[in-house]
Protein backbone atom coordinates (compact mmCIF):
# COMPACT_ATOMS: atom_id res chain seq x y z
CA UNK A 1 0.00 0.00 0.00
CA UNK A 2 1.70 3.22 -1.17
CA UNK A 3 -0.82 5.63 0.37
CA UNK A 4 -0.64 5.25 4.16
CA UNK A 5 -4.02 6.63 5.15
CA UNK A 6 -3.24 6.43 8.86
CA UNK A 7 -0.70 9.23 8.36
CA UNK A 8 -3.44 11.49 7.02
CA UNK A 9 -5.92 11.15 9.90
CA UNK A 10 -5.15 14.48 11.56
CA UNK A 11 -4.85 16.34 8.27
CA UNK A 12 -8.22 15.05 7.08
CA UNK A 13 -9.82 16.06 10.37
CA UNK A 14 -8.34 19.53 9.95
CA UNK A 15 -9.67 19.59 6.38
CA UNK A 16 -13.19 18.83 7.63
CA UNK A 17 -12.97 21.60 10.23
CA UNK A 18 -11.68 24.09 7.64
CA UNK A 19 -14.57 23.26 5.31
CA UNK A 20 -17.12 23.72 8.09
CA UNK A 21 -15.54 27.03 9.16
CA UNK A 22 -15.51 28.24 5.57
CA UNK A 23 -19.18 27.34 5.09
CA UNK A 24 -20.10 29.26 8.23
CA UNK A 25 -18.08 32.26 7.06
CA UNK A 26 -19.78 32.28 3.66
CA UNK A 27 -23.20 32.00 5.29
CA UNK A 28 -22.42 35.05 7.40
CA UNK A 29 -21.26 37.09 4.37
CA UNK A 30 -24.08 36.04 2.05
CA UNK A 31 -26.76 38.52 3.29
CA UNK A 32 -24.50 41.46 2.41
CA UNK A 33 -23.98 40.09 -1.10
CA UNK A 34 -27.71 39.57 -1.60
CA UNK A 35 -28.38 43.09 -0.34
CA UNK A 36 -26.14 44.47 -3.11
CA UNK A 37 -27.91 42.26 -5.69
CA UNK A 38 -31.29 43.61 -4.53
CA UNK A 39 -29.98 47.19 -4.53
CA UNK A 40 -28.94 46.86 -8.17
CA UNK A 41 -32.34 45.55 -9.27
CA UNK A 42 -32.55 46.66 -12.89
CA UNK A 43 -29.13 48.02 -13.78
CA UNK A 44 -29.05 51.81 -14.16
CA UNK A 45 -26.89 53.98 -16.40
CA UNK A 46 -24.32 54.52 -13.65
CA UNK A 47 -23.64 50.80 -13.28
CA UNK A 48 -23.55 50.29 -17.05
CA UNK A 49 -20.95 53.05 -17.32
CA UNK A 50 -18.85 51.29 -14.67
CA UNK A 51 -19.06 48.12 -16.75
CA UNK A 52 -17.75 50.02 -19.79
CA UNK A 53 -14.79 51.29 -17.75
CA UNK A 54 -14.09 47.83 -16.27
CA UNK A 55 -14.05 46.22 -19.72
CA UNK A 56 -11.03 48.37 -20.57
CA UNK A 57 -9.13 46.35 -17.94
CA UNK A 58 -10.21 42.96 -19.39
CA UNK A 59 -12.74 42.51 -16.60
CA UNK A 60 -14.34 39.06 -16.67
CA UNK A 61 -17.55 39.75 -14.81
CA UNK A 62 -21.23 39.51 -15.72
CA UNK A 63 -22.90 42.27 -17.72
CA UNK A 64 -26.54 42.79 -16.71
CA UNK A 65 -29.30 42.69 -19.32
CA UNK A 66 -32.70 44.38 -19.16
CA UNK A 67 -33.89 41.75 -16.69
CA UNK A 68 -33.65 42.65 -12.97
CA UNK A 69 -30.52 40.94 -11.64
CA UNK A 70 -32.37 39.71 -8.53
CA UNK A 71 -35.34 38.27 -10.43
CA UNK A 72 -36.54 34.67 -10.38
CA UNK A 73 -38.40 33.48 -13.49
CA UNK A 74 -40.94 30.68 -13.15
CA UNK A 75 -40.81 27.44 -15.11
CA UNK A 76 -42.51 27.83 -18.52
CA UNK A 77 -44.87 25.10 -19.77
CA UNK A 78 -43.20 22.20 -21.51
CA UNK A 79 -44.42 21.68 -25.11
CA UNK A 80 -46.15 18.38 -25.91
CA UNK A 81 -43.61 17.70 -28.70
CA UNK A 82 -39.94 18.60 -28.60
CA UNK A 83 -36.75 16.89 -29.69
CA UNK A 84 -33.87 17.04 -27.22
CA UNK A 85 -30.46 16.09 -28.55
CA UNK A 86 -27.17 15.92 -26.68
CA UNK A 87 -23.54 15.30 -27.52
CA UNK A 88 -20.48 14.58 -25.44
CA UNK A 89 -16.94 13.54 -26.25
CA UNK A 90 -13.86 11.88 -24.80
CA UNK A 91 -10.31 11.45 -25.98
CA UNK A 92 -7.14 9.40 -25.63
CA UNK A 93 -4.08 11.64 -25.75
CA UNK A 94 -0.87 10.49 -27.46
CA UNK A 95 1.37 8.39 -25.21
CA UNK A 96 5.03 8.52 -26.20
CA UNK A 97 5.66 5.53 -23.92
CA UNK A 98 2.91 3.45 -25.51
CA UNK A 99 2.74 0.89 -28.29
CA UNK A 100 2.30 3.51 -31.02
CA UNK A 101 1.84 7.24 -31.29
CA UNK A 102 -1.79 8.14 -31.99
CA UNK A 103 -4.76 9.82 -30.40
CA UNK A 104 -8.47 9.12 -30.45
CA UNK A 105 -11.61 11.23 -30.22
CA UNK A 106 -14.95 9.58 -29.51
CA UNK A 107 -18.25 11.48 -29.68
CA UNK A 108 -21.47 10.08 -28.27
CA UNK A 109 -24.89 11.49 -29.11
CA UNK A 110 -28.55 10.87 -28.36
CA UNK A 111 -31.85 12.03 -29.82
CA UNK A 112 -34.79 12.03 -27.39
CA UNK A 113 -38.13 12.67 -29.11
CA UNK A 114 -40.38 13.85 -26.30
CA UNK A 115 -44.04 13.25 -27.04
CA UNK A 116 -43.48 10.21 -29.26
CA UNK A 117 -43.30 6.54 -28.33
CA UNK A 118 -39.97 6.18 -30.16
CA UNK A 119 -36.99 4.89 -28.22
CA UNK A 120 -34.08 7.36 -28.02
CA UNK A 121 -31.65 7.11 -30.94
CA UNK A 122 -28.05 6.74 -29.79
CA UNK A 123 -24.74 6.83 -31.67
CA UNK A 124 -21.05 6.93 -31.01
CA UNK A 125 -18.44 7.95 -33.56
CA UNK A 126 -14.78 7.19 -32.80
CA UNK A 127 -11.86 8.42 -34.92
CA UNK A 128 -8.14 7.62 -34.64
CA UNK A 129 -5.52 10.21 -35.66
CA UNK A 130 -2.05 8.90 -36.55
CA UNK A 131 -0.68 10.78 -39.56
CA UNK A 132 2.33 13.03 -38.99
CA UNK A 133 0.21 16.05 -39.93
CA UNK A 134 -2.16 15.08 -37.08
CA UNK A 135 0.52 14.40 -34.47
CA UNK A 136 3.07 17.17 -34.91
CA UNK A 137 3.08 20.95 -34.96
CA UNK A 138 4.99 23.04 -37.48
CA UNK A 139 8.01 23.25 -35.16
CA UNK A 140 8.16 19.45 -34.92
CA UNK A 141 6.76 19.25 -31.40
CA UNK A 142 4.03 16.81 -30.44
CA UNK A 143 0.50 18.20 -30.66
CA UNK A 144 -0.48 19.73 -27.28
CA UNK A 145 -3.25 18.14 -25.26
CA UNK A 146 -5.17 21.42 -25.39
CA UNK A 147 -5.45 21.14 -29.17
CA UNK A 148 -6.86 17.62 -28.96
CA UNK A 149 -9.37 18.80 -26.37
CA UNK A 150 -10.44 21.60 -28.72
CA UNK A 151 -10.84 19.13 -31.60
CA UNK A 152 -13.09 17.09 -29.31
CA UNK A 153 -15.17 20.19 -28.46
CA UNK A 154 -15.53 21.06 -32.15
CA UNK A 155 -16.50 17.46 -32.96
CA UNK A 156 -19.16 17.52 -30.23
CA UNK A 157 -20.65 20.73 -31.57
CA UNK A 158 -20.43 19.41 -35.13
CA UNK A 159 -22.40 16.31 -34.19
CA UNK A 160 -25.08 18.48 -32.55
CA UNK A 161 -25.24 20.63 -35.69
CA UNK A 162 -25.67 17.52 -37.86
CA UNK A 163 -28.47 16.16 -35.69
CA UNK A 164 -30.15 19.55 -35.32
CA UNK A 165 -30.26 19.91 -39.11
CA UNK A 166 -32.31 16.71 -39.24
CA UNK A 167 -34.45 16.90 -36.09
CA UNK A 168 -35.45 20.60 -36.17
CA UNK A 169 -37.38 19.94 -39.41
CA UNK A 170 -39.85 17.74 -37.51
CA UNK A 171 -40.35 19.54 -34.19
CA UNK A 172 -38.92 22.25 -31.93
CA UNK A 173 -35.43 21.05 -30.99
CA UNK A 174 -33.08 21.70 -28.10
CA UNK A 175 -29.39 20.81 -28.44
CA UNK A 176 -27.40 20.38 -25.21
CA UNK A 177 -23.68 20.22 -24.44
CA UNK A 178 -22.15 19.07 -21.17
CA UNK A 179 -20.04 22.19 -20.64
CA UNK A 180 -20.04 25.91 -21.24
CA UNK A 181 -20.14 27.28 -24.78
CA UNK A 182 -16.92 29.29 -24.63
CA UNK A 183 -13.70 27.66 -25.79
CA UNK A 184 -11.07 28.37 -23.16
CA UNK A 185 -8.11 27.56 -25.40
CA UNK A 186 -7.10 31.23 -25.13
CA UNK A 187 -6.15 30.48 -21.52
CA UNK A 188 -4.28 27.28 -22.38
CA UNK A 189 -1.90 28.28 -25.16
CA UNK A 190 -0.16 31.45 -26.40
CA UNK A 191 -0.26 30.06 -29.97
CA UNK A 192 -2.36 32.67 -31.79
CA UNK A 193 -2.59 30.59 -34.98
CA UNK A 194 -4.01 27.70 -32.99
CA UNK A 195 -6.50 29.98 -31.27
CA UNK A 196 -7.62 31.54 -34.56
CA UNK A 197 -8.07 28.20 -36.35
CA UNK A 198 -9.93 26.64 -33.42
CA UNK A 199 -12.31 29.54 -33.01
CA UNK A 200 -12.94 29.66 -36.78
CA UNK A 201 -14.00 26.00 -36.83
CA UNK A 202 -15.98 26.24 -33.60
CA UNK A 203 -17.90 29.34 -34.65
CA UNK A 204 -18.67 27.68 -37.98
CA UNK A 205 -20.50 24.93 -36.08
CA UNK A 206 -22.46 27.56 -34.13
CA UNK A 207 -23.40 29.06 -37.50
CA UNK A 208 -24.79 25.67 -38.56
CA UNK A 209 -26.75 25.32 -35.32
CA UNK A 210 -28.24 28.77 -35.69
CA UNK A 211 -29.24 28.02 -39.29
CA UNK A 212 -30.96 24.79 -38.20
CA UNK A 213 -33.42 26.68 -36.00
CA UNK A 214 -32.57 24.55 -32.95
CA UNK A 215 -32.08 26.08 -29.51
CA UNK A 216 -28.58 25.30 -28.23
CA UNK A 217 -27.38 25.47 -24.62
CA UNK A 218 -24.36 24.46 -22.58
CA UNK A 219 -25.01 22.93 -19.15
CA UNK A 220 -22.51 23.34 -16.29
CA UNK A 221 -23.07 21.29 -13.14
CA UNK A 222 -21.78 22.56 -9.78
CA UNK A 223 -20.80 25.93 -11.25
CA UNK A 224 -17.92 27.74 -9.56
CA UNK A 225 -18.00 30.91 -11.68
CA UNK A 226 -18.13 34.27 -9.92
CA UNK A 227 -19.07 36.66 -12.73
CA UNK A 228 -22.13 38.05 -10.92
CA UNK A 229 -20.12 38.32 -7.69
CA UNK A 230 -17.64 40.47 -9.65
CA UNK A 231 -20.56 42.62 -10.78
CA UNK A 232 -21.54 43.16 -7.12
CA UNK A 233 -18.00 44.24 -6.31
CA UNK A 234 -18.02 46.64 -9.27
CA UNK A 235 -21.36 48.12 -8.17
CA UNK A 236 -19.86 49.00 -4.77
CA UNK A 237 -16.92 50.89 -6.30
CA UNK A 238 -16.74 54.55 -7.22
CA UNK A 239 -15.75 55.12 -10.83
CA UNK A 240 -12.40 56.55 -9.74
CA UNK A 241 -11.56 53.33 -7.90
CA UNK A 242 -11.92 51.09 -10.93
CA UNK A 243 -8.58 49.72 -12.07
CA UNK A 244 -6.71 46.51 -12.78
CA UNK A 245 -5.67 45.95 -9.16
CA UNK A 246 -9.03 46.79 -7.59
CA UNK A 247 -10.94 44.64 -10.06
CA UNK A 248 -8.69 41.68 -9.27
CA UNK A 249 -9.89 41.65 -5.67
CA UNK A 250 -13.45 40.73 -4.72
CA UNK A 251 -13.16 42.51 -1.39
CA UNK A 252 -15.85 41.35 1.06
CA UNK A 253 -17.05 38.81 -1.53
CA UNK A 254 -13.68 37.06 -1.88
CA UNK A 255 -13.94 33.33 -2.76
CA UNK A 256 -17.74 33.49 -3.03
CA UNK A 257 -19.43 32.02 -6.11
CA UNK A 258 -22.55 32.87 -8.08
CA UNK A 259 -24.02 29.55 -6.99
CA UNK A 260 -24.10 30.76 -3.38
CA UNK A 261 -25.76 33.99 -4.43
CA UNK A 262 -28.60 32.34 -6.37
CA UNK A 263 -29.56 29.78 -3.75
CA UNK A 264 -32.87 31.67 -3.42
CA UNK A 265 -34.11 30.09 -6.67
CA UNK A 266 -36.87 27.55 -6.10
CA UNK A 267 -37.06 24.31 -8.10
CA UNK A 268 -37.82 25.12 -11.75
CA UNK A 269 -36.91 28.81 -11.49
CA UNK A 270 -34.14 30.55 -13.43
CA UNK A 271 -32.20 33.70 -12.65
CA UNK A 272 -31.85 36.76 -14.83
CA UNK A 273 -29.79 36.57 -18.00
CA UNK A 274 -26.27 38.00 -17.99
CA UNK A 275 -23.76 38.59 -20.77
CA UNK A 276 -20.37 36.99 -20.17
CA UNK A 277 -17.86 39.87 -20.12
CA UNK A 278 -14.89 37.66 -21.01
CA UNK A 279 -12.76 39.52 -23.58
CA UNK A 280 -12.79 36.44 -25.82
CA UNK A 281 -16.59 36.50 -25.77
CA UNK A 282 -16.87 40.20 -26.51
CA UNK A 283 -14.06 40.36 -29.10
CA UNK A 284 -14.42 37.03 -30.94
CA UNK A 285 -17.91 35.60 -30.43
CA UNK A 286 -19.82 38.90 -30.40
CA UNK A 287 -18.82 40.10 -33.90
CA UNK A 288 -19.98 36.74 -35.32
CA UNK A 289 -23.39 37.05 -33.65
CA UNK A 290 -22.69 34.32 -31.07
CA UNK A 291 -21.99 36.30 -27.88
CA UNK A 292 -22.56 33.97 -24.93
CA UNK A 293 -25.11 34.76 -22.23
CA UNK A 294 -25.85 32.71 -19.12
CA UNK A 295 -28.36 32.22 -16.34
CA UNK A 296 -28.64 30.01 -13.29
CA UNK A 297 -31.34 27.36 -13.05
CA UNK A 298 -32.58 25.32 -10.12
CA UNK A 299 -33.25 22.02 -11.91
CA UNK A 300 -33.94 20.12 -8.69
CA UNK A 301 -37.10 19.31 -6.79
CA UNK A 302 -38.54 20.35 -3.41
CA UNK A 303 -36.13 19.17 -0.75
CA UNK A 304 -33.24 18.71 -3.18
CA UNK A 305 -31.98 21.76 -5.02
CA UNK A 306 -29.73 21.32 -8.07
CA UNK A 307 -28.24 24.54 -9.38
CA UNK A 308 -26.97 24.56 -12.97
CA UNK A 309 -25.33 27.30 -15.00
CA UNK A 310 -26.89 27.43 -18.47
CA UNK A 311 -25.04 29.16 -21.31
CA UNK A 312 -26.79 30.22 -24.53
CA UNK A 313 -25.73 32.22 -27.60
CA UNK A 314 -27.26 35.64 -28.16
CA UNK A 315 -29.74 34.36 -30.76
CA UNK A 316 -31.32 32.26 -28.01
CA UNK A 317 -31.00 34.93 -25.29
CA UNK A 318 -32.86 37.42 -27.52
CA UNK A 319 -35.62 34.97 -28.52
CA UNK A 320 -38.02 34.53 -25.60
CA UNK A 321 -39.74 31.48 -27.08
CA UNK A 322 -36.46 29.62 -27.60
CA UNK A 323 -35.16 30.71 -24.19
CA UNK A 324 -38.33 29.38 -22.56
CA UNK A 325 -37.95 26.14 -24.56
CA UNK A 326 -34.39 25.67 -23.25
CA UNK A 327 -35.58 26.41 -19.70
CA UNK A 328 -38.51 23.97 -19.83
CA UNK A 329 -36.67 21.19 -21.67
CA UNK A 330 -33.71 21.12 -19.29
CA UNK A 331 -35.92 20.96 -16.20
CA UNK A 332 -37.97 18.15 -17.77
CA UNK A 333 -34.81 16.23 -18.66
CA UNK A 334 -33.60 16.57 -15.07
CA UNK A 335 -36.65 14.97 -13.47
CA UNK A 336 -35.55 11.33 -13.69
CA UNK A 337 -31.80 11.76 -12.96
CA UNK A 338 -32.77 14.17 -10.16
CA UNK A 339 -30.91 17.31 -11.11
CA UNK A 340 -28.95 16.76 -14.34
CA UNK A 341 -30.27 16.21 -17.88
CA UNK A 342 -30.78 12.55 -18.78
CA UNK A 343 -29.64 13.06 -22.37
CA UNK A 344 -26.28 14.43 -21.22
CA UNK A 345 -25.73 11.52 -18.85
CA UNK A 346 -26.49 9.10 -21.68
CA UNK A 347 -24.27 10.95 -24.18
CA UNK A 348 -21.40 10.78 -21.68
CA UNK A 349 -21.94 7.06 -21.26
CA UNK A 350 -21.72 6.62 -25.03
CA UNK A 351 -18.61 8.78 -25.35
CA UNK A 352 -16.42 7.65 -22.48
CA UNK A 353 -13.54 5.28 -23.28
CA UNK A 354 -12.89 2.84 -20.45
CA UNK A 355 -9.48 1.46 -19.47
CA UNK A 356 -10.58 -1.95 -20.75
CA UNK A 357 -11.51 -0.45 -24.13
CA UNK A 358 -8.18 1.37 -24.25
CA UNK A 359 -6.36 -1.94 -23.72
CA UNK A 360 -8.47 -3.59 -26.43
CA UNK A 361 -7.63 -0.77 -28.85
CA UNK A 362 -3.93 -1.16 -28.09
CA UNK A 363 -4.21 -4.87 -28.84
CA UNK A 364 -5.80 -4.05 -32.19
CA UNK A 365 -2.88 -1.71 -32.92
CA UNK A 366 -0.41 -4.44 -31.92
CA UNK A 367 -2.09 -6.89 -34.30
CA UNK A 368 -2.02 -4.41 -37.18
CA UNK A 369 1.69 -3.71 -36.59
CA UNK A 370 2.64 -7.39 -36.39
CA UNK A 371 0.81 -8.15 -39.63
CA UNK A 372 3.07 -5.59 -41.32
CA UNK A 373 6.30 -7.01 -39.94
CA UNK A 374 6.76 -4.57 -37.04
CA UNK A 375 7.71 -5.51 -33.46
CA UNK A 376 5.63 -3.31 -31.15
CA UNK A 377 6.73 -2.65 -27.57
CA UNK A 378 6.14 -0.05 -24.89
CA UNK A 379 8.92 1.98 -23.26
CA UNK A 380 10.90 0.56 -20.34
CA UNK A 381 9.33 3.21 -18.10
CA UNK A 382 5.84 2.08 -19.06
CA UNK A 383 6.86 -1.55 -18.64
CA UNK A 384 8.14 -0.83 -15.15
CA UNK A 385 4.89 0.85 -14.20
CA UNK A 386 2.95 -2.10 -15.57
CA UNK A 387 5.05 -4.54 -13.49
CA UNK A 388 4.70 -2.59 -10.25
CA UNK A 389 1.00 -2.01 -10.87
CA UNK A 390 0.42 -5.72 -11.50
CA UNK A 391 2.32 -6.56 -8.31
CA UNK A 392 0.19 -4.19 -6.26
CA UNK A 393 -2.98 -5.67 -7.71
CA UNK A 394 -1.76 -9.20 -6.95
CA UNK A 395 -1.05 -8.42 -3.33
CA UNK A 396 -4.39 -6.69 -2.80
CA UNK A 397 -6.31 -9.86 -3.56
Amino acid sequence: MSLELNKLTHQVEDLGKALADRATEFEQRLPAAKAVLDAIGTADDALRHKVVIAKNFRWAGAIPTEEPVNAAFSLPPHPPRVNVIAGDGSQIHPDRHGIALYYLINVGSIVFRHGLADAPVVRSQPQVFYEEADLYEEDGGLIPSAMIDVQRDIAELGELARLAGEEAKAAPTVALLDNGLLLYITLQTPNQRLIDESLRDYLAQLDRLKASGAAVAGVVDRPRAAGVIRLLRLAEMDEGEIGEDTLRSLGPFQHMSDGMLFNFLRPGERSALFLNASPANIDRYGPRGHAIYFFYLNAGRPGKDALLRIEVPEWIAHDKDKLDLVHAAIVEQCRVPDGFPYVLMRAHELAVVTMSERRDLDQMVVGAMIRRGLSPHISQKAQGKAWTGAEKRRFRK
